[in-house]
């Protein structure tokens, strides 16, 4: 999650004023614009994270500079942020006149991390649940047991052995969970390749 954010201002005028975007109205409650920008904020983490665009392991190079989806997020939220006195929400964003730039407020970034770090969390306790699930499936009925079934047949099977490992995920975090160090270790890759 991003620890800081500021916006800055001349980029918001030129988003808000270049006369090549097709504009188009839409109209927001207080409570659905604060919403949005929730939605937002937290969209960007989520690209952020997927490290998507760069592929190259430079460091001297921000991830995420050739990634559309992650540019137009931010664009995004620039857009929305400097409207924030419209939509009276000065307790998340505040204006410092001195840098010219807007800045979320510690609690809304700390909310925010908290969403962010719960979502992980959970997704990380269903992948490691289901993948242990489906090794204790496959020591007790075979290492070809799921193959040639469907999909959503397997994944029912595998989730009686995959429940007592969330479960006490769920409970305990991971403080239970130890590597076998007497067997090579296997890198779990959840990309779409």
């Amino acid at each position: 999650m991003r620890q800081k954010i500021s916006i800055n201002l001349s980029l918001c005028n030129y988003l808000i004023g270049n006369k090549q975007l097709s504009m188009q109205k839409i109209e927001l409650t207080n409570k659905q614009y604060r919403l949005l920008l929730q939605l937002v904020s937290l969209g960007i983490d989520l690209i952020d994270n997927a490290a998507l665009g760069n592929d190259e392991e430079d460091d001297d190079v921000e991830v995420n500079d050739e990634s559309p989806l992650f540019n137009d997020a931010v664009d995004l939220e620039a857009f929305l942020m400097v409207h924030f006195k419209k939509f009276g929400v000065k307790d998340i964003i505040s204006l410092d006149a001195g840098e010219d730039k807007l800045n979320y407020s510690e609690p809304f970034l700390e909310d925010q991390q908290m969403i962010s770090n719960s979502a992980y969390f959970n997704k990380t306790a269903e992948i490691a649940s289901f993948q242990l699930g489906m090794r204790d499936y496959k020591e007790v009925n075979g290492t070809d047991a799921l193959e040639n079934i469907d999909p959503q047949e397997g994944a029912d099977k595998i989730m009686t052995y995959s429940l007592k490992y969330l479960n006490e995920i769920f409970e305990n975090g991971f403080d239970n969970f130890y590597l076998n160090e007497d067997r090579p270790a296997k890198i779990i890759s959840l990309s779409a390749e």
